[in-house]
């Protein structure tokens, strides 16, 4: 199963991420590829992982904003034949900058405005979740019950 976090820096995916890596990881195998850990070019390399360097995880949580359609349709049309769950987290641009100002290393406020004016939001993601309303925590869980809800269905939705 691939699980494609998308949202403006700052929303918590990383975070999320990384606390439903854990989670998963009593289920089988999970690999995370976060943008916040790779190098440039960030989407040609999640690509490349998903057309040839894909490993034997059960689960991949690609991390990064995904502001482009194209990009998360990539993704669908790589990992055909595995279910995709599209999670959006969204957050007002002003809680997105401030949690950008307290990590480290943190990105350049201009981009961050960059990427909320082009962010081209998923028309129907399968879950979408406030993180501003919601902990961390909280989104993991709801996304961790998600995933494990589908089952043997996974594939049959992919």
């Amino acid at each position: 199963m691939i699980i494609l976090f998308c949202g403006i820096p700052g929303s918590g995916k990383t975070t999320i991420a990384d606390l439903l890596a854990r989670r998963l990881g009593a289920l089988g195998r999970v690999k995370v590829l976060s943008s916040d850990r790779l190098k440039t070019p960030v989407y040609r390399r999640m690509f490349k992982t998903l057309e040839i360097e894909r490993g034997d995880e059960d689960f991949l949580i690609l991390d990064a904003t995904f502001y482009k359609k194209e990009w998360r349709d990539k993704v669908a049309t790589l990992g055909a034949g595995e279910a995709v769950v599209t999670v959006s987290l969204d957050c007002p641009r002003e809680v997105a900058l401030a949690r950008n100002r307290e990590r480290r290393p943190n990105i350049s406020e201009r981009a961050l405005h960059i990427v909320y004016h082009r962010m081209e939001p998923p028309e129907a993601p399968d879950l979408k979740i406030d993180t501003a309303s919601a902990s961390a925590d909280e989104a993991a869980e709801r996304i961790f019950n998600f995933v494990t809800a589908l089952g043997p269905r996974a594939e049959a939705r992919a």
